[in-house]
């Protein structure tokens, strides 16, 4: 349906008729031609016709359009065209003609063909209307009607009641007076008496504020949520800017101290009501006239200086005129005057309005002062750019309300960028450090953003300490993204002043000219003075990591020193933000240059040589910073290569040559990671960052360019080197995500493949090597060495099996002698059995050892049941012997894995990953189950027919495992509850008594710190949530609490505890509520009040235009909320089992709506 929008421009005047001379019919001559008077009919009695006899759109007779001529006008003008138009019109046949343009389609207007001859429409300049505010009161008159509903300008209203109070001065004060009190959302009136009573000013406010809240009133229009109240506040605003620019005008403002007088005392007195809406009202056109005095003020001091020259310049005459010197002193005299008669008025005003209003209750009215405060330092400074007013701005700066403190940094910003900055050191001195504190400490990163900026600026005026410095350049590992941006020039100006330090030292710019001259642009493996600047760069990162941050909580967390396994460390973070602000960092490839060369070689010089040498060498620690700052350039670099790309794809050249730069670049990328890796290499957080680097190379390019593979052929050498040379897992993760992104790419696929294969040998040939030195499945029974090997091999083989498909390597047989390497796997899981040992760091060891082994083995499983559900899906025979093979492996796998976990007490991770795995397994098998389909009973007994052997893997899990499945629940769910303070519920009468834990832990719980604590919290939940959801998978796969006695008993111990221990086990737990179908949602309701709501606007100007609730109706509490909850009695303990309160908690929660099988295919 089609709805009316307000037009752009107001076009109700635009006819012949009514439109100045400019815009009358004109022929192709350009003259202007007078159109004859129009007959018009009477007006109807109700409606008189006015003087003028213009036509509007919109009325009854508006059949003819107004842009129309007709016949006998076009004759009237033909006549009236004169010779000398004749002569212009030649003159111009005779000049060049101009291009013809394509021939335009002639518009119709209001279904009439548009004169051929006639030119466009253009209207004339007009003065844009005053807009028109939409009001709640209908009834409104006078000058309230007059600023907000009339169409006038305000410095036409102005203008007008300034006519009123020369006419009659109390009556236009009762006016102005009940203008603010409308304004305030107040119909109460005062009388003229209440004007002429001057002494009971106070008093009257004080009645008016009483009757006034007895109607309790909510809502008032300056905070007015509707669409209209920023029209309001600006016609508020602008009246009072433009009322004091008329009294100025007219010389009252300077003239009549009585009526000033009394105006401050009425503005004194509601400004210091208790009741908000006059306050707030009040205080803002205080704050409107105090601002246009200072613009007059300002005006009256140039004036002055003006006339002084003046003054001066016709003194310094041979013969001065003496009259006009006169005139001149007198002009001088009486800018003087009024300057200083508007500074009384302008000290008056803010001694009883602002002084105590910036300390407001409501921080919006503290809010409008401490922008006016700013506005008058920038407009009036000779009076206002002091310390006793400019020390307002510091008070306020400890504002409780965030938006308080965000403006004042921003006035203050805005006075250091253009106001003289030396009149701000003493300010800066007093309030430095509530500063820095702002910048380091605020709780809102809208506020400390600003603050580092501004502290930019108090750098850059000398008048920031060095240790301050520091401090706010420790902001560059900020967390949050704007705080790092703004604090990036900062950081950036440090290190060119720490650059000017070093280059001083060693002599000067012309000493770096004559030892590090710049030969080829190009060469970046050659010394040059940028390498001197990432030196600079290097060294204020490690000494901002390494300093103690406690005072400072929003610093991203370092849990270790440079821990760089996460794939964003706060180097890259910090490079990221200095990205576009230190060119020496933008070239990537010369920071690569730079990390690539030698600085451990000695070479022959001078002393001056080997000082300049040692000014740019990096230390070790430094290496690992700049190569996470590489990587973050390179992901820049070639993602803004990229963008450009895009952006210049219609231009074929400039699309070809970006194209052709790009892949220059990631070739030139791949020949440097090998080089790389080949010096940092042997360090495995080093190792990780440069393996990285490939993550961000196109292969595309390579695929292409298929005589390139060579290159990355190399890399790959280089990268599975680093395979088999690390066991770290951060090393061995980097690597993998290398291998499996090259084997993305069809033409790098064999290549990858071959790589991996032969890794694939390397490590299964080691891991019998191992087998056959000593015992596996005993623990304790190999020597260290040999046990760090088998851990170091174990590692590369869990990290292979989670790439590539282990199925064929595991199940290869080398010979008679040698066993399946999945047996050797199955057998080591064996040596998780717990014994009593006192070496700690040999302990950790063999659990390292049976939880890759445990991992691997589980890897097998989950690609050996992906390689039968994709045979029996393409319909190929599995042969029974294999079926039977996996079966053997599976109770192997079952057996060694519940004497792990359950030879231990305590919920470690061996214990944890143990009994999650055994879970896992059976829910992995469960999935060889047929689908339920619609075809039939037949088919899906042909289906099951066909997978009977097949669905012997699967199994349920034994009923004597359960009991201490439902122990190492019940540990996590004490642990989480004693840690987070949670209270679990006490078990049923049918249930086993729970144990009591000691308390030793208390104590070592209350020494810890707090973030220490919540992270204990939040480690243990989700310990608890992990283990829960395998508990939950499983009973929804069938293959455990689904047959015999205990059935049922294990689903109830879990949902015990649902509401106790915190929304995240809630929504784990909410999967096992059965589902219930969806009920359709009732809108008959709504939909009557959203069609009376509608109805009820009125398409009067001065109604607000907002649908508004029926705030006696019945309104439902929102989904999911406590209230929601109590009404549909779910607060309460469910029953166990669940029920149908559980379905209906399921719908509300989220929970599934899919059955058993359904999750597991999944």
């Amino acid at each position: 349906m089609t709805t009316r929008r307000t037009p752009l421009m107001d076009i109700s005047n635009n006819d012949v008729s009514s439109t100045p001379g400019a815009t009358a019919s004109r022929r192709k001559s350009g003259r202007a031609v007078k159109v004859p008077e129009k007959f018009v009919p009477d007006a109807p009695s109700t409606q008189q016709a006015p003087a003028s006899a213009k036509r509007k759109r919109g009325e009854e007779d508006d059949e003819n359009d107004a842009s129309e001529i007709d016949e006998d006008e076009e004759e009237i003008e033909e006549e009236e065209e004169s010779a000398a138009e004749e002569e212009v019109r030649a003159v111009k046949r005779k000049q060049p003609k101009k291009a013809k343009k394509p021939a335009t389609k002639k518009p119709k207007v209001n279904g009439t063909a548009a004169h051929e001859e006639a030119p466009p429409v253009r209207l004339p300049a007009r003065p844009k209307k005053a807009k028109r505010v939409a009001i709640a009161d209908k009834d409104a008159e006078g000058l309230y009607a007059d600023v907000y509903t009339s169409g006038l300008s305000s410095k036409d209203v102005a203008g007008q009641w300034v006519s009123r109070l020369q006419d009659d001065g109390p009556a236009a004060m009762v006016e102005l007076v009940n203008f603010l009190l409308r304004s305030s959302g107040c119909t109460i009136e005062i009388t003229r008496d209440d004007i002429d009573d001057v002494d009971n000013v106070a008093g009257k406010v004080g009645d008016l504020q009483e009757e006034y809240q007895a109607q309790n009133p909510t809502d008032y229009p300056l905070i007015s949520k509707s669409k209209s109240s920023h029209a309001f506040r600006e016609s508020l605003v602008t009246f009072f800017s433009d009322l004091l620019e008329a009294l100025h005008e007219t010389k009252i403002v300077y003239t009549e101290k009585a009526l000033m007088e009394n105006l401050h005392m009425w503005f004194s007195s509601l400004s210091t009501s208790t009741c908000r809406p006059f306050r707030h009202t009040t205080t803002v056109a205080a704050l409107s006239l105090i601002s246009s005095m200072c613009r007059v003020a300002s005006e009256e001091i140039e004036t002055a200086a003006k006339h002084q020259r003046q003054l001066v310049a016709a003194k310094k005459n041979k013969k001065p005129n003496k009259a006009r010197l006169a005139d001149f002193q007198s002009k001088v005299d009486a800018n003087e005057e009024q300057k200083s008669i508007l500074e009384e008025q302008i000290q008056m005003l803010y001694d009883a309005i602002y002084v105590h209003r910036y300390r407001d209750v409501d921080p919006k009215i503290r809010l409008d002062c401490c922008e006016a405060l700013g506005d008058w330092i920038m407009t009036l400074s000779s009076v206002f750019y002091e310390g006793q007013y400019l020390r307002y701005m510091g008070w306020m700066m400890s504002d409780s309300h965030a938006l308080m403190r965000q403006e004042v940094i921003k006035q203050l910003q805005a006075i250091m960028e253009k106001l003289e900055t030396g009149l701000m050191r003493h300010f800066i001195e007093r309030f430095r450090p509530r500063l820095v504190e702002i910048a380091t400490r605020d709780a809102e990163p809208d506020v400390r953003a600003p603050a580092v900026e501004l502290l930019e600026s108090v750098r850059q005026a000398g008048m920031l300490e060095p240790d301050d410095i520091d401090v706010i350049g420790k902001l560059i590992f900020d967390s949050e993204p704007k705080v790092r941006k703004a604090v990036t020039p900062f950081f950036a100006e440090s290190i060119n002043d720490l650059y000017d330090a070093k280059v001083e030292e060693l002599g000067g710019d012309e000493f770096l000219e004559e030892h590090l001259p710049i030969e080829d642009e190009e060469d970046f493996d050659t010394p040059r003075p940028e390498w001197i600047r990432l030196k600079c760069l290097a060294e204020s990162l490690l000494s901002y990591d390494v300093q103690d941050v406690d005072d400072m909580p929003s610093q991203i967390e370092a849990a270790d020193f440079l821990n760089v396994s996460g794939p964003e460390s706060r180097f890259s973070l910090a490079a990221q933000a200095l990205y576009e602000k230190v060119p020496a960092i933008k070239n990537w490839e010369l920071l690569a240059g730079y990390l690539l060369f030698d600085h451990t070689s000695a070479a022959a010089g001078t002393d001056a040589e080997q000082e300049l040498r040692e000014s740019f060498k990096p230390a070790e620690k430094e290496e690992l910073i700049l190569l996470e700052v590489l990587n973050a350039v390179v992901k820049l670099g070639l993602s803004d290569a990229e963008e450009a790309d895009k952006e210049k794809a219609k231009k074929k050249h400039a699309r070809r040559d970006n194209h052709e730069a790009r892949e220059a670049a990631a070739r030139r990328l791949a020949g440097l990671i090998p080089g790389l890796l080949k010096k940092y290499g042997a360090d495995p957080k080093t190792a990780t960052v440069v393996l990285r680097l490939e993550h961000v190379l196109n292969l595309n390019i390579f695929q292409e360019l298929r005589q390139d593979s060579t290159v990355y052929a190399k890399l790959l050498d280089e990268i599975s080197a680093q395979f088999s040379s690390h066991a770290d897992k951060g090393v061995l993760s980097e690597a993998g995500a290398a291998l499996l992104h090259a084997r993305g790419y069809e033409e790098l696929e064999e290549v990858a493949d071959n790589k991996v294969q032969t890794l694939w040998e390397d490590t299964t040939s080691i891991l019998r090597k191992i087998s056959k030195a000593g015992e596996i499945t005993v623990r304790g029974t190999l020597s260290p060495k040999l046990l760090t090997e088998l851990s170091h091999n174990l590692a590369r083989l869990e990290q292979l099996a989670s790439i590539s498909s282990c199925v064929e390597a595991l199940e290869a047989e080398a010979g008679k002698d040698s066993r399946q390497p999945i047996a050797i796997l199955l057998d080591i899981i064996a040596r998780g059995v717990y014994e009593d040992a006192h070496d700690e760091a040999r302990e950790n060891l063999e659990d390292e050892v049976v939880l890759s082994a445990i991992r691997t083995s589980m890897f097998y499983f989950m690609w050996k049941v992906r390689s039968f559900t994709e045979a029996a899906n393409s319909g190929e025979e599995i042969a029974d012997l294999e079926i039977d093979h996996l079966k053997e492996w599976q109770d192997v796998f079952v057996t060694n894995l519940v004497v792990t976990f359950s030879s231990r007490s305590t919920l470690d991770t061996a214990r944890l990953v143990g009994a999650g795995t055994l879970l896992d397994l059976h829910v992995l098998f469960a999935t060889l189950r047929p689908a339920k389909t619609s075809k039939g009973k037949n088919s899906q007994a042909e289906a099951s027919n066909e997978n009977a052997y097949l669905q012997s893997l699967v199994k349920e899990i034994d009923p004597t495992y359960q009991p201490e499945l439902i122990s190492i629940f019940d540990a996590l769910e004490k642990q989480f509850a004693k840690k987070s303070k949670k209270k679990l519920e006490e078990p049923s009468d049918d249930e086993e008594p729970e144990d009591l834990e000691s308390e030793s832990e208390e104590e070592e719980d209350e020494n810890s710190s707090e973030g220490a604590r919540q992270a204990e919290s939040l480690r243990t939940e989700q310990q608890l949530c992990e283990f829960s959801g395998k508990l939950v998978l499983a009973i929804l796969a069938q293959v455990i609490d689904a047959s015999g006695p205990p059935k049922g008993k294990l689903r109830s111990r879990i949902q015990r505890n649902r509401h106790r221990l915190g929304s995240n086990f809630k929504e784990v737990v909410a999967y096992l509520d059965e589902p219930k179908p969806k009920k359709k949602a009732n809108k008959s309701k709504a939909q009557p009040a959203k069609k009376t709501s509608v109805l009820a606007k009125s398409t009067e100007l001065v109604e607000e235009e907002e649908e508004e609730d029926d705030p006696f109706a019945d309104v439902e509490p929102e989904e999911g909320t406590v209230e929601d909850l109590r009404r549909r009695e779910l607060l309460d303990e469910e029953p166990e089992g669940g029920g149908e309160d559980n379905g209906e908690e399921e719908e509300e929660e989220g929970g599934g709506d899919d059955d058993d099988d359904d999750v597991m295919g999944d």
